[in-house]
């Protein structure tokens, strides 16, 4: 046995110094020392990477600019070059004729009319009258003129073509602003045990009762109902529970039970939910809305106030935040996965499925969004345009 250990270890000895006096690198060095193995193959996600945008450096979104209606107006050009400003009516004169002579079409000759109220019959013209032909500049002279304007359609997507926009605050009125707090947080923060006339629902200017309060009276407070789990779709993390933001609520008196009123109601409020800090969202309505210049890739992990498709307007939590270089301003594509389907014209082999029936069908790209909220490893974002229903699990990807 000895004999055998010591053969082998003598026989990579040489195949190791052979390795390094041939200037092999690490690569082959291991390729030879390991075991053979097959190559890895690509998932279909990392296949169709480009598929789901790359950064583009000094220049805006492709396909998605703000949209513009375009009025095209003709102004015909009515009278003829040598049309004086007065006329004096001669004798054998009318309308028709005046019209013929300094207009470009004699059927203008209400054109002549309209400019002289005082003639009451257009066919009564006497000599010695004094006629206008034009006044100012609503009649033209010489060839017709085209006059093309353009106009923005309002929209909820900011976007400029230098890759900068408008801050955020330009689709503030779209923005809610839930949080992801762990279970701790949760946990040791004050909530309603009951309400004023006892209602399930609480109203606005009505009184609650709060448990473990431990602040000051006046104070004012964010109430918030705790929300879904959040997980990670890549990984299986837990990253807390959302809560979601429902009235302000100002205490009036503290105690072992404090009492509060309930102000600037956004949604219904119950007995169970918490009161947590406020938070001041200014410094995130400041930021440009702008195009990463980085590669970014995510995942679409949860839809804020929905649970099986988004759309415009709405908003959608991706498995990004800070520590993956997520700013808030940030305009970013939405993608439909890359899926298999079976090929209807692949053989079978020995009566099942097999990776060559498989067919793998690229991603598409289904809306646009901003990132409004970030944190350290998940970030809130509006849908700006979606052209497909969004869902739980789409990639996130450059514009």
């Amino acid at each position: 046995m000895s004999f055998t250990i010591s053969r082998q270890i003598f026989t990579s000895v040489i195949v190791f110094s052979s390795i390094l006096l041939g200037g092999c690198d690490k690569d082959t060095i291991k390729k030879n020392l390991s075991s053979p193995t097959s190559p890895a193959v690509k998932s279909s996600h990392a296949r169709f990477d480009s598929y789901y945008g790359m950064p583009q450096r000094g220049s805006g979104l492709q396909g998605n600019r703000p949209k513009i209606k375009r009025t095209i107006t003709r102004t015909k050009g009515v009278l003829k070059g040598e049309a004086p400003l007065r006329y004096k009516v001669k004798k054998g004169d009318t309308l028709w004729g005046i019209a013929n002579k300094f207009l470009k079409d004699p059927w203008f000759w209400p054109e002549v009319w309209d400019k002289n109220q005082k003639i009451t019959n257009p066919h009564l013209i006497f000599p010695g009258d004094v006629l206008y032909i034009y006044r100012g500049k609503k009649q033209t002279r010489g060839p017709d003129k085209v006059t093309v304007s353009d106009r923005l359609i309002p929209q909820i997507r900011v976007e400029r073509t230098d890759g900068t926009g408008d801050p955020i605050s330009t689709i503030a009125p779209f923005l809610s602003w839930p949080r992801v707090l762990d279970d701790a947080t949760i946990k040791y923060a004050p909530y309603i045990v009951d309400g004023q006339d006892f209602n399930l629902l609480l109203e606005p200017g009505r009184n609650i009762y709060v448990k473990n309060f431990r602040g000051q009276k006046l104070e004012r407070y964010a109430v918030f109902s705790v929300g879904k789990e959040m997980v990670d779709p890549e990984n299986g993390q837990v990253l807390g529970h959302e809560v979601s933001y429902g009235s302000q609520a100002q205490i009036e008196r503290t105690g072992p039970v404090a009492t509060a009123k309930l102000l600037n109601m956004k949604r219904e409020v119950r007995v169970g939910d918490r009161l947590l800090n406020i938070e001041s969202h200014e410094h995130n309505l400041k930021a440009p809305i702008q195009i990463p210049q980085q590669k970014i890739r995510g995942t679409v992990m949860a839809l804020y106030d929905a649970s099986l498709i988004s759309g415009t307007g709405m908003i959608i939590t991706i498995n990004r935040g800070k520590r993956h270089g997520i700013k808030p301003g940030y305009v970013l594509g939405v993608y439909s996965p890359s899926r298999e389907v079976l090929d209807p014209y692949a053989p079978k082999e020995k009566g099942y499925v097999t990776d060559k029936d498989k067919v793998f069908i690229p991603p598409e790209r289904a809306a646009s969004a901003v990132v409004y909220s970030v944190s350290d490893r998940f970030s809130y974002a509006l849908i700006t345009k979606a052209d497909h229903a969004v869902r739980n699990g789409y990639k996130i990807g450059n514009p």
